[in-house]
């Protein structure tokens, strides 16, 4: 099965991403460490090869699942097969993740541990959706039908039920939307 330009360029983006924050990113070594100490790497990795699995041939949905299963007990989350995921994901702490399949993930996001992205009970169950550079941090929680921009931030214990308009912070149980100070007027804080 030969691997496709797409996933191995989602794979270099994602590498990429993560040497972004070291100091030192050349050289056999720092290629060794990012395959064999860095658990973020590690489950994006992982993710990846659960999308060309998926690919096979008639047994590609079985052998997905069995990818699926172990990454689940491996890092301790749960990132639905049917859920996609953009080039340069960036999982700094990747535990207790939960992401399910309606899911459409942008490129270059982050995505700290304890984030949970689900669906609530609205009927019908559209795909959501999380904008380029978008940041969500420690244990946010976004419920439903809900779209999160591009570079905007959900911030650490935020429950998200509504869209995040991009470049905005979201905040608070339920979360209350922030301005970037670029869109504030020139009071002083």
């Amino acid at each position: 099965m030969p691997i496709r330009n797409d996933l191995v360029s989602a794979i270099r983006a994602d590498a990429k991403r993560q040497f972004s924050h070291w100091e030192r990113t050349s050289g056999l070594g720092a290629y060794t460490r990012l395959i064999f100490l860095c658990p973020g790497f590690q489950l994006a990795l992982c993710l990846r090869f659960q999308e060309a699995v998926g690919r096979v041939p008639k047994a590609g949905f079985f052998l997905r699942r069995v990818a699926w299963y172990f990454t689940t007990m491996w890092f301790g989350c749960d990132i639905d097969p049917h859920a996609t995921i953009g080039p340069g994901i960036h999982f700094p702490h990747p535990t207790g993740i939960v992401i399910g399949g309606e899911w459409d993930i942008g490129a270059n996001v982050s995505i700290l541990q304890g984030v949970t992205l689900g669906r609530g009970h609205e009927e019908p169950v559209t795909r959501s959706t999380v904008g380029d550079g978008a940041v969500l941090t420690a244990g946010a929680k976004v419920i439903g039908n809900v779209s999160i921009g591009s570079g905007a931030v959900v911030g650490a214990n935020a429950v998200v039920l509504q869209d995040v308009p991009p470049g905005f912070v979201a905040v608070g149980v339920p979360a209350r939307m922030i301005e970037p100070r670029s869109r504030k007027s020139d009071k002083p804080l």
